[in-house]
């Protein structure tokens, strides 16, 4: 099959930089997200997607992580992080397989199927709460679908 300008430009920069970042517009199925491609390729490191944060801070913070794994950081479902967002934590949880189809469909051309692994890196409120704690912001539920 041969590869569209995006899958191309996702080849080269996997090959370049190690990762590439996909920015994905809101639509009726899905908020705004963004994810990585090729942490598993490249470093044995699970891709990262975060939701709900603009393009330029999604860019921003996966850039950071993926910047880190190349490092040898390593993050894993259950981490909590200081040092990835300012002045808050931040943490990591499963992405399921069952949300690849919705939500990865270029990592899925790349991988040539879903034999890889993703995370969801989850941002609190401005409480530092995260979206599963109680008393959360409920926009910071609301706006970030947590795959967990």
């Amino acid at each position: 099959m041969e590869m569209n300008r995006v899958e191309s430009k996702v080849a080269s920069d996997v090959d370049a930089f190690g990762w590439h970042v996909i920015l994905v517009a809101a639509s009726d199925r899905a908020p705004q997200f963004a994810y990585t491609i090729g942490l598993f390729h490249t470093y044995q490191h699970p891709a990262v997607v975060v939701i709900g944060l603009t393009d330029a801070k999604a860019h921003e913070v996966l850039n950071i992580i993926s910047a880190a794994v190349k490092s040898g950081a390593r993050y894993g479902a259950g981490d909590r992080v200081d040092g990835i967002l300012v002045n808050y934590p931040s943490a990591f949880v499963v992405f399921p397989r069952s949300a690849y189809a919705d939500y990865l469909g270029v990592a899925r051309r790349f991988y040539a199927g879903d034999e890889f692994t993703a995370l969801q890196f989850v941002w609190p409120d401005s409480s530092g709460r995260f979206p599963w704690e109680a008393g959360v912001a409920e926009g910071a539920r609301a706006t970030q679908v947590v795959q967990s």
